[in-house]
């Protein structure tokens, strides 16, 4: 009976012994997994730690690392932490938002401007401008821009102005003016897109036209009849006016070769009595019987009406020549340009 007594006490003493062994194995295993290494990058150097702690924050107060508001841990400070986990610490800095002209300082810790935007609310339109784009890196100092973009439509009625036509009418006196056609202007409906950044009109633009009243534009006769007035103070009307190179002849033998006495002493290539106002013409130009007006171009007493009647050897081209009954005011004559107008 004792030597069983005896067994039974040893074999429960081996059990106690290996549960007792297995519950410090337990333990071991159990503060091993509590203990972690962690990595915290910040300021710009890397720290690695061997911890107890469980969330990012029992971390960073064990480690004494000071954080500001605005400053970004990831992972979040509640988040909890296992072996391995690495700890970014990025520090808030200065920029300048000017979102519609309205200037604001921010303190941030985003690393591009759609973060940036997106950790402030910030809705960006499909319009609206961003500088610098959404995807560019966010520095220190930096100055971001939104320009806020707005299109409106407006519809309005416009008029229509009518233009004159000018068409010329040769039966009529030289710049009279007749009305062929009453203008009256027209009216249309305009659909107009205009462009506002930051509340400023920048842009406008017609998109979309309808005519609800044509135009009627305005008719004008005007006269292109010519008319000089002589020298005399008489109108005459001309069709068509000349400048040329002008001599002057008399009758006597040294302008036409032929003395007193001579059956066609005196008489012109027409058949006429030379006289004042008869001129020597080249056929080919002026037709013989036209009738002209000889006007001065250089401030000179003009010649006057005339009538084509003669002709001579050397009056060629755009040459004419004057008759004078005396040889000394032939002489005195010379040799001018004038404007010769064609009469009716």
């Amino acid at each position: 009976m004792e030597s069983f007594l005896s067994s039974k006490r040893f074999f429960s003493k081996k059990i106690f012994i290996a549960a007792m062994t297995l519950l410090v194995l337990f333990a071991g295993i159990s503060v091993m997994k509590l203990n972690k290494t962690i990595v915290i990058d910040h300021d710009g150097q890397q720290t690695k730690v061997s911890t107890f702690a469980g969330s990012v924050e029992a971390i960073l107060r064990k480690e004494g690392i000071q954080l500001d508001e605005n400053d970004k841990v990831i992972p979040q400070l509640h988040e909890k932490v296992v072996d391995g986990t690495r700890i970014i610490i990025h520090r808030a800095f200065e920029i300048m938002l000017i979102d519609a002209g309205e200037e604001q300082v921010i303190y941030t810790a985003e690393n591009t401007i759609e973060s940036l935007l997106n950790s402030l609310g910030i809705e960006i339109d499909e319009l609206d401008k961003v500088e610098p784009s959404l995807q560019e890196t966010l520095l220190p100092g930096e100055t971001v821009r939104i320009t806020r973009v707005e299109e409106t439509f407006l519809v309005e009625e416009q008029e229509i102005p009518f233009q004159t036509i000018i068409k010329y009418n040769d039966s009529l006196d030289h710049g009279d003016l007749k009305t062929v056609q009453e203008g009256e202007p027209g009216f249309k409906e305009v659909k107009l897109r205009i462009a506002y950044e930051d509340g400023i009109e920048i842009a406008r633009e017609v998109v979309e036209e309808k005519i609800h009243k044509p135009v009627i534009n305005e008719i004008i006769e005007k006269g292109t009849m010519n008319y000089i007035v002589t020298s005399r103070g008489e109108v005459r009307r001309y069709t068509e006016v000349l400048t040329m190179e002008a001599t002057a002849y008399d009758a006597g033998f040294e302008s036409t070769g032929k003395n007193p006495g001579d059956p066609y002493y005196g008489i012109t290539r027409s058949g006429t009595k030379a006289r004042p106002g008869v001129v020597a013409v080249d056929p080919s130009v002026i037709p013989l019987g036209t009738k002209l007006y000889i006007e001065s171009m250089d401030r000179t007493a003009s010649y006057g009406v005339a009538v084509a009647e003669d002709t001579g050897s050397s009056i060629k081209g755009d040459r004419i020549d004057l008759f004078f009954e005396d040889r000394s005011e032939a002489l005195k004559y010379g040799r001018r340009n004038v404007k010769v107008y064609i009469l009716e």
